[in-house]
């Protein structure tokens, strides 16, 4: 591709109700082709000045400011930025339920509820109060003496306290090879990052979230009792937990594993994070390299491997339950509080639309079996070279296809076990998608 400085109008929405659109002259970040049923397309991941992410089609972001081209050709795709909560709405809802039977007061369950939904409604990067949701600085407007800032391009970390403020980026408190500090859950969150940069670097060859040495930002003790973590784009925010339900979000390398991921997809496949398959599969993406990165932490494989999700976060009093169960959907947790897992296991309980979280198990599952076949190595490898060779609106037989042909490759390459493609095709099939 060209690598001339290009730009194009940002397609955010002002106001979603009169179709009023951003439109301030984007860069163009990095160019690709996807390959869809029209054939081959020119695509884009642009920033512009205020901070909105997208992927997506060049011609459709090259969109005419009286008409917008994703009402006229829906069937192409949409650019979306990736906000991705770690904490799914149906979990975060049961708590709020079960705690309004329990009190006249809002509780921090509420709280979240509600704060979580507000992002997802801002994945345009606008609240619907209209407050721009601006991207992290490149530099802190302030650094206090004796941190270090790391150079552009170096996949350094910044690490900021927002001291229980609904704000982001409010104190720096650690830098790239600074010491460790008293707040532990900012440590937590330093060294997990670390984890998170070093798999991606020495496993899979890849230089931070965009393989171009992007700076790793991150905030800790997010708002007041906040249940929930997530990575807008530009930054991953994590919450404290309200110690009834979660602990704090930084106790578990699942969750800085998971969202990071959610920006490794942003800048590959670009998956649409929508209501179907696609939306889906990009969740599933994130549990399966999340897991992959937990396991490898832990110096285990597929046979020793946990492959529960969020376990460690979990309060005292729900110690044992987890977030999702990537080898059995559907039995991550039942308790009064949580509610019962709905995650289906297979093909056959699929419907949509659905939250992203609740079909992603599927695929999760998909991942599993074939782990067990040919370990974890080989199959965190396909999955890799999947995500890279996959499109914004992919669904489960295409991720099955490109994982199958990515699988022949390495096998030929002497990378994977010789049968891998056989098995990504036969655990497609016993999921229900090939």
């Amino acid at each position: 591709m060209s690598s001339r400085m290009m730009f194009l109008d940002c397609p955010a929405y002002l106001d979603e109700n009169t179709g009023v659109r951003c439109g301030l002259p984007a860069e163009v970040r990095y160019r690709f082709i996807v390959n869809s049923t029209d054939g081959p397309l020119e695509s884009a991941m642009i920033r512009c000045p205020s901070g909105h992410f997208f992927n997506g089609p060049i011609e459709l972001l090259s969109f005419d400011k009286q008409a917008s081209p994703f009402s006229a050709q829906p069937n192409r795709g949409s650019a979306m930025p990736h906000r991705c909560l770690f904490v799914p709405p149906h979990v975060l809802a049961n708590i709020a339920r079960a705690n309004a039977r329990e009190s006249l007061e809002p509780t921090s369950a509420q709280r979240s509820a509600t704060i979580s939904d507000r992002f997802r409604r801002a994945r345009r990067n606008f609240t619907p109060d209209g407050t721009v949701l601006t991207a992290a600085l490149a530099e802190p407007k302030a650094v206090p003496a004796g941190l270090t800032v790391p150079q552009p391009g170096t996949a350094g970390r910044l690490i900021y306290d927002d001291l229980n403020q609904a704000a982001f980026d409010v104190k720096l408190v650690r830098g790239e090879g600074d010491p460790a500090v008293p707040g532990e859950n900012a440590n937590r969150a330093y060294d997990y990052l670390g984890l998170v940069r070093d798999f991606y670097k020495e496993k899979l060859g890849r230089n931070s979230i965009d393989n171009a040495g992007l700076n790793i930002v991150a905030n800790v003790n997010y708002d007041a009792g906040f249940d929930n973590a997530f990575f807008d784009g530009s930054r991953m925010v994590f919450g404290n937990g309200d110690n009834l339900v979660f602990k704090d979000l930084t106790g578990d390398l699942d969750v800085p594993a998971h969202e990071l991921t959610h920006g490794v997809t942003m800048y590959t496949a670009g998956l649409n994070y929508t209501a179907d398959q696609s939306g889906a599969l990009n969740e599933s993406f994130s549990d399966i390299m999340g897991s992959a990165i937990d396991a490898w932490a832990n110096n285990r494989d597929a046979d020793s491997h946990n492959w529960l999700i969020g376990e460690d976060i979990m309060a005292d009093d729900l110690y044992g339950e987890a977030l999702r169960n990537m080898a059995e959907p559907g039995t991550a947790y039942d308790n009064p509080l949580m509610g019962r897992d709905p995650q289906p296991r297979d093909m056959s309980g699929y419907y949509e639309p659905a939250d992203p979280h609740l079909m992603s198990g599927i695929t999760n599952r998909w991942f599993y079996l074939i782990c067990q076949e040919i370990g974890m190595d080989a199959g965190t490898l396909i999955m890799y070279q999947a995500l890279q060779n996959l499109w914004p609106t992919a669904v489960f037989s295409d991720a099955a296809a490109v994982a199958a042909a990515q699988a022949r490759i390495l096998s030929e390459d002497k990378k994977v076990p010789p049968e891998s493609a056989q098995v990504v095709r036969a655990m497609a099939r016993k999921q229900g998608f090939w």
